[in-house]
């Protein structure tokens, strides 16, 4: 009976553990600070692939994700985001232009984990991004974000939703930085 006891708080707290998304960075970058503040920031993303990934099925929903999650983390940063829809050019403002080039994904949704578990396998993305100073257009970096979840961590696996939060969280503490 206390073995019983012990094994429930064991299992879930390992279900959990798959909760959060991490990004990979292949030039062994430092992950962005847990709270980033932008006050004042001028943002415009362009979200952009090749015609091989504009043309899959979930582009556009891709897209949308892109939008609502930066928009909520810039914001919660103070930071004045927007994510235009034709190709984001230098304005001749002050901030960042954030070009995120998807090379390659998985879209997965967290109904589609929940209601078909590890079944719908793995979502991930590869995203090649280069910041540039939005009054010049000059570059000042680039990056590259790999996310992907496991079919280990179950129901709870950081679908692309979450993916694509963790890589506008790594942008903002870029943004913030220069």
């Amino acid at each position: 009976m206390r073995r019983n006891m012990l094994i429930w708080p064991l299992g879930l707290a390992w279900l959990v553990a798959g909760c959060a998304a991490t990004v990979k960075q292949p030039d062994g970058g430092a992950p962005a600070p847990a709270v980033i503040k932008a006050t004042g920031k001028v943002v415009a993303l362009n979200v952009t692939g090749s015609d091989a990934m504009k043309s899959s099925k979930y582009w556009a929903t891709l897209k949308r994700v892109w939008n609502l999650e930066c928009t909520e983390e810039f914001h919660q940063a103070d930071a004045q985001f927007s994510m235009p829809d034709e190709s984001a050019q230098p304005t001749g403002s002050q901030g960042a232009l954030i070009v995120a080039n998807i090379v390659d994904y998985r879209y997965v949704s967290s109904g589609a984990r929940i209601g078909l578990g590890v079944m719908t396998g793995n979502a991930y993305i590869n995203a090649h991004v280069e910041y540039h100073d939005l009054k010049t257009g000059e570059t000042w970096a680039t990056k590259t974000y790999d996310t992907k979840s496991s079919a280990w961590g179950g129901i709870f696996a950081a679908m692309t939703r979450r993916q694509v939060r963790a890589i506008c969280h790594e942008m903002l503490g870029e943004v913030s930085a220069h």
